[in-house]
């Protein structure tokens, strides 16, 4: 904004100083014309008409002067209303920038509280992964546990079978040696005859 009041005012005052250096110079030539009437006007008694046009030649001019004087200064006021309104302009300008600002400080501070969220939704990442893996060695470990059960389970397995079929064995011998034991008691006491 500054810049732009600057670049206003600047253009202003610059338009004022070549006013004023027209109408100074319009000031010196008055000056030097006064002269030259004040020279002329000696001889205009020898020149009457020619005194006249010089007058009338020197009031034109003056007039002229005059004119763009009141141009000049009808295009200053005009510059003045325009750098008015410029300044206006450049107002809005600046109280929208201060609103945009505090959408922006808001805007961040959203986005530091997304960072956080993020960060934490990182960490949960990290610990699911952690838990993951533990896992995966878990199942790891119970496969390995479930080899080494199923090997045992066949190997009790084959054992519990022979020792099966040993008691079977066992328990058919142990009847028959009943059996002949039996025997051998109702022989015994039976009366021999």
């Amino acid at each position: 904004m500054a810049i732009i009041v600057g670049v206003g005012g600047w253009f202003v005052f610059d338009l004022f100083e070549a006013t004023e250096d027209e109408l100074e110079d319009a000031r010196a030539r008055i000056t030097v014309l006064e002269e030259r009437v004040r020279v002329t006007d000696e001889t205009v008694t020898e020149t009457g008409a020619s005194a006249n046009e010089q007058i009338n030649l020197w009031e034109s001019e003056i007039r002229r002067l005059e004119q763009q004087r009141k141009k000049n200064k009808s295009a200053i006021e005009g510059n003045r209303a325009e750098y008015q309104k410029q300044a206006k302009t450049v107002t809005s300008i600046e109280t929208s920038i201060r609103g945009l600002k505090a959408q922006v400080s808001r805007h961040e501070g959203s986005f530091t509280e997304q960072q956080k969220v993020l960060d934490e939704l990182n960490t949960l990442q990290n610990n699911v992964e952690q838990l993951v893996n533990q896992q995966r060695d878990l199942v790891d470990k119970v496969n390995v546990t479930s080899l080494t059960t199923s090997g045992l389970r066949s190997s009790l397995e084959t054992r519990v079978r022979e020792n099966e079929e040993a008691i079977v064995a066992i328990d058919a011998y142990r009847r028959e040696v009943n059996a002949r034991l039996a025997e051998l008691k109702r022989r015994l006491e039976s009366p021999r005859p």
